[in-house]
């Protein structure tokens, strides 16, 4: 497949469609979390929608605490947030939900996070970088980011 295949029609300023696969009623936490926090996001800084439209994958987010897998598909055009890990993930982020939500916001680094085992990080060796690609589409604006104390 060529580079151009992966090329979207949409317009760079048009809204970005996040769907949740199981429904409003049948999301688990971790999903709705996620559609809330990918809709406020987009709407803080509309350039994060072509930014995603760039994104091509599956990223799985494992909650331990509370205990929530949700998977995102990243297709080009949209995201759809599912339930569970879909199979042939390009890449998991494990740890609880606090320290997932904090390094999301810039309260915490996801480096020291990492380095200290409180977050683990699985990913496709021949994607290295979709992880990365992905946490900078999902980092709150600074525009929403708390005040640093």
């Amino acid at each position: 497949m060529t580079a151009l295949a992966h090329e979207t029609t949409q317009p760079i300023d048009s809204p970005l469609t996040v769907t949740l696969a199981d429904g409003d009623e049948g999301a688990n936490v971790l999903a709705r979390l996620l559609k809330q926090h990918i809709d406020a996001i987009v709407e803080a800084d509309p350039r994060k929608a072509g930014a995603a439209r760039r994104i091509h994958g599956k990223l799985g987010l494992h909650s331990t605490d509370p205990e929530a897998r949700a998977t995102l598909v990243f297709d080009g055009v949209g995201i759809t947030v599912k339930n569970g890990f879909d199979p042939g993930l390009d890449a998991t982020v494990t740890g609880p939900l606090k320290l997932q939500t904090e390094t999301l916001t810039g309260q915490a680094n996801p480096y020291l996070a990492l380095l200290r085992r409180r977050l683990k990080l699985g990913i496709r060796w021949r994607r290295p970088l979709f992880s990365a690609r992905t946490h900078r589409f999902l980092v709150v604006p600074e525009s929403l980011r708390p005040p640093a104390a």
